[in-house]
């Protein structure tokens, strides 16, 4: 399907040496191909997302406390190898 789109200058020709690099005519791969990416990172980031909000609740208050007092414990203990 074509379309027509806006870019600003820098965009454009960073577009445009990109084609050239490639050996291809026209930016349609080189647009379709970055739209598909940023898509599926989108619906990735979305599915972390929903996984967070799934584990909401995972731990009881006393767990959240308990695991606090543990890593201040560790982190008082910790030595720093000497320089």
């Amino acid at each position: 399907m074509r379309t027509t789109i806006e870019l600003s200058e820098p965009i454009y020709r960073r577009l445009k040496s990109e084609a050239v690099e490639r050996g291809i005519r026209g930016f349609s791969p080189i647009v379709e191909e970055a739209l598909a990416e940023h898509f599926q990172s989108d619906r990735e980031r979305q599915k972390r997302i929903e996984a967070i909000k799934g584990a909401e609740g995972a731990w009881r208050d006393m767990d959240v406390e308990q695991w606090e007092r543990d890593v201040k414990d560790a982190w008082a203990t910790w030595r720093l190898p000497r320089s």
